[in-house]
């Protein structure tokens, strides 16, 4: 780990750069922009709501007890339907025009797509969901995620079904490279495992009927199906496999982790037979505890998928603008790795700012978990399988990130 730097210094030595001088807070106005660039409409659509939210209320948290030093931070949202080249549009005006900080929220494809022009304008880009493994290798530089990657997904998915006992499974997975990668490493665990692996069937999506790629699946008779694909195709493969006699047990992965899923498969196909993964917050922890019940008091609902990463999302933000001292991507980028790793342990925008007026290093510890980022911007996760029963999710079982060291 490497020494931290207290405020005062971290100030000076960003002030000699002649490039950050032009956006200190000596020239900030009352206002510092935050961009938030999700999905509201597609498959994708009620994530990217649940994230807008979370990270609306994390800004009111923060302007409620004063601001940053760089002002109240203003949010402009945009949708990108999950479009890489509305995102880059889109993402552009955020910047050109509205003087964006940060941008928050981008999906996988879009935060790919996003990488080159957050490092040429030196805008600090950062998700709560994408967990692309191609950000294992452009992430770390104004580019990060308060999620693990896709190939903490496959390892955590591969868990369990092995801890489920099965002895065969079907694997079916949409054509898509965030679907593929944690496809292949739960492909490795249950070989590891000695589980027979009757099909990895790879599909692709948009098709009418799914019926010829389920012939070899449903002729094998696997104990259960890892279905990886979108809410659509997810559809179409569950109900053509369940009228074609398949009655073992399914695991699903993230996208299909939303409550629609009961309406548009029928809850009678899934209960008592269906589970599914994602990413998770800790909810043992204080931090998410607090943050539950902020979101309970002020969303007047349980938190959704990603809630709480999405929350740390914009409090990191406002805490690496106090930390720098400087009003820019480029201050938030010179510190956001300081600000959770080491010093005073905070776990709000609050605590951390009143930590810094005194000189002091901070910790932030996040609602959704450690928030240490390795070399690709990426922190390390904790995971949630939930089973349906009576038409919802309820938790079945949560791997910590412990679970996979």
């Amino acid at each position: 780990m490497k020494p931290k730097l207290k405020r005062s210094m971290l100030l000076k030595g960003l002030v000699a750069s002649t490039a950050l001088v032009a956006t200190s807070m000596a020239a900030s106005a009352e206002e510092v922009t935050v961009g938030v660039l999700v999905p509201l409409t597609g498959e994708l659509g009620e994530f990217g709501k649940i994230v807008a939210g979370s990270v609306e209320l994390g800004a009111n948290e923060i302007n409620a007890v004063g601001g940053t030093s760089c002002g109240n931070i203003r949010l402009v949202v945009a949708d990108t339907g999950g479009n890489p080249e509305v995102g880059i549009r889109e993402a552009s005006k955020m910047i050109e025009s509205e003087n964006a900080v940060a941008i928050l929220g981008p999906t996988s494809g879009v935060m790919v797509a996003l990488v080159d022009l957050a490092k040429r304008t030196k805008t600090v880009t950062m998700s709560p969901y994408a967990g692309t493994i191609t950000l294992n290798e452009l992430g770390g530089d104004y580019v990060y995620r308060t999620v693990s990657s896709d190939l903490g997904d496959g390892a955590a998915s591969g868990l369990w079904l092995k801890d489920k006992g099965y002895k065969s499974v079907a694997f079916l997975v949409q054509n898509e490279e965030s679907t593929i990668s944690p496809a292949q490493v739960a492909r490795t665990t249950l070989e590891e495992a000695d589980i027979e692996l009757t099909d990895f069937v790879v599909y692709n999506p948009g098709q009418p009927s799914y019926q010829a790629e389920l012939i070899s699946v449903l002729a094998n008779e696997p104990d259960a199906i890892y279905l990886a694909g979108g809410q659509e195709s997810g559809v179409t493969v569950i109900k053509e496999a369940t009228s074609g006699g398949f009655e073992g047990e399914w695991l699903f992965t993230a996208d299909l982790a939303v409550p629609e899923i009961f309406d548009a498969a029928g809850a009678d196909l899934l209960n008592g037979r269906a589970y599914v993964e994602f990413a998770d917050a800790d909810n043992s922890l204080m931090e998410y505890k607090a943050f539950e019940a902020l979101h309970q008091d002020k969303a007047g609902g349980d938190p959704g998928p990603f809630a709480a990463n999405s929350f740390d999302m914009i409090n990191l933000v406002a805490l690496s603008l106090e930390a720098s001292g400087v009003c820019s991507g480029e201050g938030i980028n010179s510190v956001i790795r300081d600000v959770v790793d080491g010093g005073e342990s905070v776990s709000s925008f609050a605590e951390g700012k009143a930590a810094l007026d005194e000189g002091k290093d901070i910790n932030y510890e996040g609602a959704s978990g450690p928030l240490v980022f390795d070399p690709s911007g990426t922190v390390a996760g904790a995971y949630t399988i939930q089973r349906a029963e009576g038409g919802e999710w309820v938790n079945e079982e949560f791997y910590p990130a412990s679970a996979f060291e």
